[in-house]
């Protein structure tokens, strides 16, 4: 990505060390979060969030919302200010924050096609344990899987992937992209543009927490939740 310092020749030689060492953290499932309301203990950001802007559309009439998401979205429970409460403090009456260390897009839908939504707002926090082992183009297939699952009156938002040091997440968003061009009820939430560099740890990947905190923030921000 045009915006990510390039690492030196050394560096580049560590990546395949880097990648098994990312994938094996993302894969421990021993983690989980299905959160419906519990407050985490929150984290005082030492450094300043940016002050986000809700977007210029009618503010919507939301009463459910599920997140289902990997590792970033369990960190954002256990970090910080959680998905979980901050919903039910913007008076979302059902929330369900659904996450899993290493989960894969494939997996995720899996859960979603279990819940049978009928209602209310998707938000699908999915794709960057893809990257290192799936294609884009069995990617998009997946998105439109997920779109499947739900009735169109059902809004899906694609929480985009932020990455860096290890390998591309462009083509991955570039996917969801397109998907959001083609289905009407598919939305971006475009947190590669909004995330900032100094939000990562240094597997590239994982958030710090002011990083969580701000995802958090990010996410309401895009539901018209501010």
């Amino acid at each position: 990505m045009a915006r990510h310092q390039k690492k030196n020749h050394a560096t580049r030689c560590l990546m395949p060390l880097m990648l098994c060492s990312i994938l094996l953290s993302c894969g421990d499932t021993d983690k989980s979060v299905a959160s419906y309301g519990t407050r985490a203990a929150r984290v005082i950001s030492s450094t300043p969030i940016p002050k986000l802007e809700s977007p210029q559309v009618a503010t919507l009439l939301i009463n459910s919302v599920v997140i289902i998401g990997d590792s970033l979205t369990v960190g954002t429970e256990l970090y910080g200010t959680t998905l979980t409460q901050s919903l039910y403090d913007a008076e979302i009456t059902n929330v369900s924050v659904l996450a899993e260390n290493g989960r894969t897009t494939s997996e995720g839908i899996d859960e979603l096609e279990r819940l049978l939504l009928t209602d209310g707002v998707v938000v699908l926090a999915l794709g960057t344990n893809d990257v290192a082992s799936g294609t884009p183009d069995v990617f998009g297939k997946l998105i439109d899987r997920a779109v499947a699952a739900v009735p169109e009156s059902v809004d899906i938002y694609w929480l985009n992937l932020y990455t860096d040091y290890w390998v591309s997440d462009d083509a991955y968003n570039a996917v969801i992209a397109q998907k959001a061009d083609v289905h009407s009820n598919l939305v971006v939430m475009d947190f590669e543009t909004f995330a900032s560099p100094n939000w990562l740890e240094e597997d590239g990947v994982h958030l710090t927490p002011d990083g969580y905190i701000s995802r958090t923030a990010f996410i309401l921000s895009e539901l018209g939740l501010n």
